[in-house]
């Protein structure tokens, strides 16, 4: 009975170990996909970007046109990311026009109902009480008023006073920060000068590259026909997007406009890759386990 349970109870733990093995090997392995797709004419621009990882089982998706839209997907579990209210239409809001403006007129003129002649006066009478509480009602007013005024005055007295005590440590922090930056500027550009740092500096550079080119897209389509409004900045712009070789790896198709005299850009593009983790994370444990790089960090922190 007891071989049983045990038995029983180490298939559990390596069927509880398997599948966490698994898990890790997924992430580690399995790579998050990522695609954006769009078109733009001058400022109206429409996109839609897409992340998956484990054959869509995580899912990010995202869409821009006049409105951002988009929802996160956790296995058959949907949510939305973005709530977006639709307006009144333009009757709805003619009649709630209409209607605030009848109740403010209303207010103004205070017109009344016609009233019978059998019931004039009781109405006399009700007419002289209403006059003596609006009568009361206005003495109120005028009180609270004074009030009123008396609080806001010392309100932005407080306010002033306030300001100026609270502009200085804001500026003292805004400087320290400052000083921060500065100090850490200057400390990498003198360990940067220093030779004893350059193998620090060399493996730094290659192990960013290396990230950079696992996150950088496999694929980067792009189709744009543009004028700057004079043909000589379009050709300038021309040759300087020529430079550049990522240009000719994914074929772009740029066509410059010599003709118009207004500026403009349109066109469509085309992003997909994919990121492994297991390559960004054994590039950062490399810079976190090199003597060289941990030297410098030590210097620079102190």
């Amino acid at each position: 009975m007891i071989f049983t349970i045990l038995k029983v109870i180490g298939i559990i733990l390596l069927v509880v170990l398997a599948l966490i093995l698994t898990a890790l090997l997924c992430v580690l392995f399995v790579p998050v996909k990522y695609r954006a797709v769009g078109s733009f004419d001058n400022t109206d621009i429409r996109a839609k970007a897409h992340v998956s990882w484990l054959f869509y089982l995580f899912a990010l998706h995202i869409e821009y046109a006049q409105e951002t839209d988009g929802y996160i997907r956790l296995a058959f579990v949907k949510k939305k990311l973005f709530d977006n209210y639709e307006a009144l239409d333009d009757d709805d809001m003619d009649e709630a026009a209409k209607t605030e403006t009848e109740d403010k007129v209303s207010e103004n003129t205070g017109d009344e109902p016609q009233i019978p002649a059998d019931e004039s006066a009781h109405v006399a009478d009700e007419q002289t009480e209403n006059e003596s509480t609006t009568q009361i009602h206005n003495e109120q007013r005028t009180v609270n008023d004074e009030n009123q005024h008396i609080k806001q005055q010392t309100k932005l007295t407080h306010q002033k006073t306030y300001k100026k005590r609270s502009e200085k440590p804001h500026k003292k922090q805004f400087k320290d920060r400052s000083d921060k930056i500065k100090n850490c500027i200057y400390k990498l550009k003198r360990e940067y000068s220093d030779e004893r740092n350059k193998a620090a500096f060399s493996h730094l550079k290659k192990e960013l590259f290396i990230i950079l080119k696992r996150i950088c897209p496999r694929r980067l389509k792009l189709t744009m026909v543009y004028s700057t409004g004079s043909p000589d900045t379009t050709g300038i712009s021309l040759g300087v997007l020529a430079c550049f070789p990522v240009g000719y790896t994914n074929r772009w198709r740029i066509t410059p406009d010599f003709e118009s005299e207004k500026p403009y850009a349109k066109g469509s593009f085309d992003i997909k890759g994919h990121v492994i983790v297991i390559s960004i994370l054994a590039a950062t444990l490399r810079i976190l386990f090199d003597k060289n790089c941990r030297r410098l960090y030590n210097r620079i922190s102190r």
